[in-house]
């Protein structure tokens, strides 16, 4: 499970900032420790939740989230299962303390330590491995969410009036092995999106580092059983990390829109088959903060029915794509 002492400093809502991120030219083996790092958080983070292992394997990981309640849409046959996680003000000091003070946490607190808490909000649904109205199929998760994330998003959220993809890098063939498992087909880019508040509230545009992977497994090589292949598994990843001062970047568009507040948020999806079903588990899980004149706590009680609608507006926008 994701203890304290597993957090780290990149997957967190004050974000990274342009020069922490790699040079545009950076080769995929000069990518693979900042993949990794972001890879050796993600994964017991988004664990934690649902753990693999399952409830009486996971010494108690579930414990760390609190249960939020269920939700039932009738454009999904899969119930919604919402919860909650609060990293408190000293553990995130803490994280600080051990990894050195984050260049976005010292721009906005001289002293170095954030002085506010995340509220983590997590939905979890299992759905039905086939392409008919009500669930999708494991080739529709996969290109929807692996292969054009910002796409899909763009398209089936009504509050998204702008997209574009900003920088992205070039991964290679980059592998790494985190929980017993190696991860490949890594992708990394930054995804500016502006999403319509309604007013009297302005704009916000959130600007972010998308990693993407996916769970590889080993294979005899037939013509040489000394060598291996990997092959990828029915199961990956999505991490989003806020950019916190792109708006000051060349290559930001959205970000340096006029009449617009820069928003932030974290967030961790992990998409997978269920072992011996024909289910496909899907997990998200977030942090945000819409910034501007938006207390924190209305921010709060409102994310997890934001979250939770995301799954029906996602299978009513694919059902319509197989017509």
């Amino acid at each position: 499970m994701a203890t304290v002492e597993q957090l780290g400093p990149l997957i967190r809502l004050w974000g990274l900032t342009t020069a922490q991120l790699p040079s545009a030219d950076e080769t995929p083996d000069g990518l693979a420790p900042f993949l990794i790092s972001v890879l050796q958080e993600a994964v017991p983070f988004v664990d934690s939740i649902a753990p693999k292992l399952g409830l009486a394997e996971s010494h108690g990981a579930s414990r760390l989230w609190k249960p939020k309640g269920q939700k039932s849409f009738k454009e999904s046959g899969a119930k919604v299962h919402l919860s909650e996680r609060t990293i408190s003000t000293a553990d995130l000091s803490t994280i600080c303390s051990r990894t050195g003070p984050p260049p976005a946490v010292t721009a906005r607190h001289h002293d170095g330590h954030p002085t506010h808490p995340e509220t983590w909000i997590s939905r979890r649904s299992v759905h039905s491995d086939a392409a008919v109205p009500g669930t999708a199929s494991w080739a529709e998760f996969r290109q929807s969410f692996k292969e054009a994330h910002a796409e899909t998003e763009d398209a089936f959220t009504p509050s998204v009036v702008g997209a574009r993809e900003a920088a992205t890098w070039d991964c290679g063939a980059v592998e790494a092995e985190e929980a017993g498992e190696i991860w490949g087909h890594f992708t990394l880019k930054i995804e500016e999106m502006r999403h319509k508040i309604g007013k009297p509230l302005k704009d916000r545009t959130f600007p972010v580092l998308q990693m993407t992977c996916a769970a590889m497994a080993r294979r005899a090589d037939s013509a040489d059983a000394a060598t291996t292949q990997h092959h990828e598994q029915p199961e990956f990843l999505v991490v989003s990390i806020t950019v916190d001062d792109f708006d000051r970047a060349p290559s930001a568009e959205l970000s340096r829109e006029k009449g617009v507040v820069l928003g932030a948020y974290a967030s961790v999806e992990r998409i997978r088959k269920l072992p011996g079903t024909d289910e496909i588990e899907w997990i998200m899980t977030t942090t945000s903060d819409a910034r501007g004149v938006l207390p924190q706590w209305v921010q709060n009680m409102a994310v997890p029915g934001q979250i939770a609608k995301d799954v029906p507006m996602f299978l009513s926008w694919i059902a319509r794509e197989r017509k």
